[in-house]
């Protein structure tokens, strides 16, 4: 494609050198950016794309977008100003024979670029953009089961991977960059997807990485403090703003109703609004939700009422949340005519990896997998799980390095309250010593006098809550959930909770029973 024709699709404030280039593709990163690229600069929390717009250009690219405001060293002796770019801009570009375009907002223009790039996918798709504190997983995987039974080819952006209709890709942001959500659009569109079910993050929101996208449906699902810290959100406000953009970008907003930030969430809306509930009239409303153990597996059933029309739905995800999820899913469903069939099917069959996920491997006791890796979402899952009344709650769980040390003690808190035994162990260390965030969780749990031990090493860890297992016991594994890796020190090995649990049923020849892990840590506390 040329530049001249992408530059039609921007706003921009002015270009130096020739527009009638040919563009070979656009890159974002330096160290990826190829001879006949567009190169556009972004200001990220670490790294200013501006810094390596000269190696760029050395690199032979064809063009480059840099932001009004940014200082740019070129060749040591001479800083560019992009707000004032004038014989020196002209100079970057006869020099080094590329085109120069100056932009208010680069992100802006990186998702407009991407937009035209790809051939505006997202207008050949129904788009369905979910936002919310928790949820958003497991709502998108609750209605892309739902229109696969209902006869529809759903892709999928999200946590846990992208689904372009003929890979799954593992995620590696909820909402990735706005170029790489074009290209998975754009493949969705060639593999013969008709619609999107798509995860919107605050940060994707914040940072532009939906920008243009104009949503068929947009779903908000919660809101709690969440995510706010150096390099996230500087407060709850901002947080706030950033969610309620969605209901300002789609033409449908479902939301919902029980939700006490539903109102602010809604301020300066632009869209057509449906609302779902449990406990006020609205459009679609689940009634008499009932949980229970069967056969050493978390089930759930609920009768939907939609208007006159009362249908019953059984689940394989525990919670009153989990309603909430299937309800969401339900209301934007019904925007595709499913039929009951398709309803029941879908919600009854969904499968979420690591989200409440039942791993069967005795009749005698619940285990689970959870991504629960934050005070609220772990309150949540075992303020859920004491609903079932068990012989014993045991929750193992680490926290990440390179994160707000703040939500340590409180998850250590947390789980010494609601737990009879917390497992603390490793999760994604990161750069970080892994003995040093056990130490924060510790004192989280040190004052609420909940039984705990302490094993670092999650092989053990996950080794010991399973082979101390007891009849009627329910033990979640949490904070990796769909995760297949282990993250230290800027390397990721392949480690899964999953995995970890078939590597101990091998080990002990299929029989699960106390002593089977050799491994007896100090005393629990």
């Amino acid at each position: 494609m040329h530049l001249k024709q992408l530059l039609t699709h921007i706003t921009y404030e002015r270009a130096y050198g020739m527009s009638d280039r040919r563009i070979r593709d656009i890159c974002y990163h330096s160290g990826k950016v190829q001879s006949g690229d567009l190169f556009v600069c972004l200001r990220g929390l670490r790294a200013d794309g501006h810094e390596y717009l000269l190696e760029a250009a050395k690199k032979g690219v064809a063009a480059i977008v840099a932001e009004r405001g940014a200082t740019v060293p070129v060749d040591g002796d001479i800083l560019l100003y992009t707000e004032h770019f004038g014989i020196r801009g002209t100079e970057l570009a006869e020099r080094y024979g590329i085109t120069v375009i100056v932009a208010e907002d680069t992100r802006k223009a990186l998702a407009e670029l991407s937009a035209a790039f790809f051939g505006f996918p997202a207008k050949k798709l129904r788009m369905i953009g979910i936002t919310g504190t928790k949820g958003k997983t497991t709502t998108s995987f609750l209605l892309a089961s739902v229109l696969r039974e209902a006869g529809y080819r759903p892709g999928m952006i999200g946590t846990i991977q992208i689904d372009d209709g003929r890979r799954q890709i593992p995620a590696v942001n909820t909402t990735p960059e706005s170029y790489e959500v074009q290209r998975y659009l754009a493949a969705m569109v060639e593999n013969g997807c008709d619609c999107c079910v798509m995860e919107v993050s605050s940060q994707g929101l914040k940072m532009r990485r939906v920008h243009g996208i104009c949503f068929d449906i947009g779903m908000f699902l919660n809101l709690e403090p969440d995510h706010i810290g150096e390099g996230e959100h500087a407060s709850f406000s901002e947080y706030l703003c950033c969610k309620s953009r969605l209901m300002r970008q789609c033409r449908i907003g479902i939301v919902n109703q029980d939700d006490p930030y539903t109102d602010r969430i809604l301020r300066g809306h632009t869209c057509e609004l449906e609302t779902f509930s449990l406990r006020h009239p609205s459009d679609v409303m689940a009634e008499e939700p009932e949980f229970f153990i069967r056969q050493g597996k978390l089930c759930g059933r609920f009768f939907l009422r939609v208007g006159w029309r009362r249908t019953e739905l059984a689940m394989q995800l525990p919670g009153i949340f989990n309603v909430y999820n299937a309800l969401a899913a339900v209301a934007a469903a019904l925007h595709f005519q499913v039929d009951e069939g398709a309803l029941k099917r879908g919600i009854g069959r969904a499968f979420v990896p690591g989200r409440c996920e039942n791993v069967s491997i005795s009749e005698k006791f619940v285990l689970l997998i959870d991504y629960a890796h934050n005070e609220m979402s772990l309150k949540k899952l075992l303020e859920t799980l004491r609903g079932f009344h068990p012989g014993r709650l045991i929750v193992l769980f680490g926290c990440g390095g390179s994160r707000s040390g703040l939500r340590r003690g409180r998850m250590g808190e947390t789980a010494g309250h609601l737990a009879d035994l917390t497992i603390l162990t490793s999760d994604n260390p990161r750069w970080e010593d892994p003995e040093r965030i056990l130490d924060q969780i510790e004192d989280g749990i040190r004052g609420t006098g909940g039984a705990y031990v302490r094993i670092t090493d999650r092989r053990e860890a996950v080794r010991y809550a399973v082979s101390h297992a007891e009849e009627g016991d329910i033990i979640v594994l949490a904070g990796k959930g769909h995760e297949g890796y282990q993250e230290i020190r800027g390397k990721k090995y392949p480690m899964s909770d999953r995995g970890l649990i078939g590597e101990i049923q091998e080990g002990s020849d299929g029989v699960i029973c106390a002593g089977d892990c050799g491994y007896i840590p100090g005393k629990i506390r």
